[in-house]
């Protein structure tokens, strides 16, 4: 037996992408080599960790199917590969977001490019992430086989119900202060006082809140949280139509019905605008942020998608 097969999944690690540090979780197929490969990009905020029971629900139905996921640049402190805490105090706008992710595909192809045989490449995006994913489409088309967006994110953010509500706090002046009260009520308060404190949000299970206590409630990294959604609010407008219908059929993308983020006009335009992909209605009452407490509910639904895909030739 492999002392490998005794480390419980993911293996957590770090990698240097076009000069960044990337936090990266990994799960290597059960049966090597890995027929397919799947890069999980995270919404906003974008920690890695808030999809590992989603990641590893669907990772348990497969035998040849690799699994990564990154967290986006400056959104969590984690430690390097050798156990020291990575402080990155650099923001990060859209654009430097995206820049980078897809360059963090073209690593991750590149990588299984030598292998004997080239495994099939999906990506699974969620939110925001899904603009992510069309970028790195746009771009990389040919080398994609098929894209699942999960509650998409990928016209008019600032228009939406939840965009609405929220703008303000992305703002520049607002944004910053908020970084600064973060930090002070970390020098403040003992951390078994603000987990206390977060265990009290009906949003978010008790992993998920000790989740952002340790790793995102930090002053920068709640900056750059903010500055990317600022962006997002400012640069993410109209629908790519053009995009769409043209290359739909890469597509499979799952809308929610109550959805503030992305309202049913988003839907109903997308089903006119993608004939030739899968546009979805949910039908299984998922909300957008799934991650906080309905991850395995969206892991089946995401299973069944991958296994129409591949057809059952992971099993």
């Amino acid at each position: 037996m492999s002392f490998t097969n005794h480390i419980k999944l993911p293996w957590r690690t770090t990698w240097e992408v076009s000069g960044e540090l990337r936090e990266t979780l990994f799960w290597p197929c059960q049966s090597p080599p890995a027929r397919a490969i799947l890069l999980m990009i995270p919404g906003n905020p974008g920690l890695a960790d808030f999809y590992i029971d989603f990641c590893t629900a669907i990772h348990d139905e497969f035998n040849s199917l690799d699994i990564i996921c990154v967290s986006h640049l400056g959104h969590t402190r984690f430690s390097d590969n050798r156990g020291l805490v990575y402080r990155n105090k650099k923001t990060y706008n859209l654009d430097e977001q995206v820049e980078n992710m897809v360059c963090v595909f073209d690593q991750v192809y590149e990588e299984y490019a030598k292998n004997e045989k080239m495994p099939k490449v999906f990506l699974c995006a969620h939110s925001v992430g899904c603009y992510f994913a069309q970028k790195i489409c746009e771009q990389r088309e040919e080398k994609v086989q098929r894209v699942f967006s999960l509650f998409p994110a990928i016209e008019s953010i600032g228009l939406t119900p939840r965009g609405r509500q929220l703008w303000f706090m992305f703002q520049p002046g607002v944004r910053h202060v908020l970084a600064v009260v973060v930090d002070m009520i970390r020098w403040v308060f003992p951390i078994r006082v603000i987990h206390g404190m977060a265990n009290l949000s009906k949003n978010l299970n008790a992993d998920n809140s000790h989740l952002v206590v340790d790793k995102m409630l930090h002053g920068p990294c709640v900056n750059s949280v903010l500055r990317m959604a600022a962006d997002e609010l400012r640069k993410i407008g109209t629908l790519n139509e053009d995009f769409y219908s043209k290359y739909g059929h890469k597509f499979v993308m799952y809308y929610g019905r109550n959805d503030n983020w992305v309202p049913m006009e988003c839907f109903e335009k997308m089903k006119r605008v993608n004939t030739q992909g899968k546009v979805v209605l949910c039908e299984n009452n998922i909300s957008h942020a799934f991650v906080t407490s309905q991850s395995e509910d969206m892991a089946l639904v995401m299973t069944e998608m991958l296994k129409d895909e591949l057809h059952c030739e992971l099993g």
